[in-house]
């Protein structure tokens, strides 16, 4: 039923009692309503201009008529709304991205591995090689696994590493800020691992000077590689794949192939080893599962609680082949050495042509 429409005698009423006796409590228990009712009458009564009215005018106060402080709740969620469906829509779209290409010819991703840089233990000549390799290698792009910088946090006891580099956070950033700008890197996807987030302050940083707009996505991308066609190569690029095994560097991978979406790439970094794994699934798939060892050679964590620091595998390279979609084993082939992959990069794409 409709609500009953208050009448300004029930409003005269109303800011009287109160006026009388000072209280909301008070007037609603003499008129035998809610606290609330009486407020909202108040309201009412300001906004229709009506006035206490008493017999004796010595006990009536005048009180000041305040506006509301805010905009009113039905307004706030209506922008609320607005900005959730916002969200929910960018959400969206970053679920199976396309990175598109104009032709077929092959296209090599190197996955680079958790760069830490600002480490005294950061591989620097290895690193600049690659990037050398990637420059000058017509057709390949990279995909940054997170981990750009080690980012110690501000206001914890890690803050302390900083006293075991060389460099101080604001070289560290200018550092990532070459590595992003002015490496030469053909970048098409950025993830942002756990040391990327320790300081939050870092990747806003990062998402601030990405004057490119390269997709720059937290923890895990899932993304398409397309082709004239409708030829895709499927990437599920994770920081690191849910799931652990000592016996296994790739078990997040082989969780994920089996009981994620379909992929024709899993590939993570973050643990700083490497691992490589092609495999037939039962539906006739071929998928490329690998591990990213990263360029933190020297490890002081690693070497105390015992991990075999390997010397291989910084990076992984995949390079696809979009004419032979339909031929698994041909399609795509990845690379513990990226010097290799483009070197095989170059041998298909004369193979194959434009």
């Amino acid at each position: 039923m409709p609500t009953k429409p208050i009448s300004d005698e029930e409003l005269q009423e109303t800011v009287n009692t109160y006026a009388r006796l000072g209280t909301n409590t008070a007037t609603a228990a003499e008129l035998g309503v809610e606290d609330s009712t009486v407020r909202r009458r108040r309201k009412m009564a300001a906004d229709r201009g009506i006035t206490p009215k008493l017999d004796d005018a010595s006990q009536a106060a005048e009180l000041p008529n305040f506006p509301d402080d805010d905009v009113s709740a039905e307004e706030i969620l209506g922008m609320m709304e607005k900005r959730f469906e916002k969200r929910l829509q960018h959400q969206k779209s970053l679920r199976w991205f396309p990175i598109k290409f104009k032709s077929m010819e092959p296209v090599g991703v190197v996955v680079i591995g958790d760069p830490h840089l600002g480490s005294n233990g950061c591989n620097i000549p290895l690193l600049r090689e690659h990037v050398e390799l990637m420059k000058k290698t017509p057709n390949c792009y990279a995909v940054n696994i997170g981990d750009t910088a080690d980012n110690w946090p501000w206001g914890s006891r890690l803050i302390a590493q900083y006293a075991n580099n060389d460099v101080s956070k604001a070289t560290e950033r200018k550092l990532a800020r070459w590595f992003l700008e002015d490496s030469g890197i053909p970048w098409i996807v950025w993830l942002e691992g756990n040391h990327d987030h320790m300081d939050g302050g870092f990747v806003q940083y990062l998402r601030a000077i990405n004057a490119d707009v390269i997709p720059m996505v937290d923890w895990r991308a899932r993304f398409r590689l397309v082709f004239p066609g409708d030829v895709e190569c499927r990437v599920d690029a994770a920081h690191n794949h849910k799931g652990h095994s000592m016996w296994n560097p790739l078990h997040g991978q082989t969780r994920a192939a089996h009981m994620d979406e379909d992929a024709d790439i899993y590939v993570a970094g973050h643990h700083h080893t490497w691992a490589l794994m092609t495999q037939e699934m039962p539906d006739g798939r071929i998928i490329h599962m690998a591990r990213a060892r990263g360029y933190k050679y020297i490890d002081d964590h690693a070497h105390r609680h015992g991990f075999y620091e390997q010397q291989h595998g910084a990076s992984i390279m995949f390079v696809i082949r979009p004419k032979h979609h339909d031929n698994s084993i041909k399609f795509i082939r990845s690379f513990a050495d990226v010097e290799d992959g483009c070197e095989y990069l170059n041998i298909v794409r004369k193979k194959d042509g434009k």
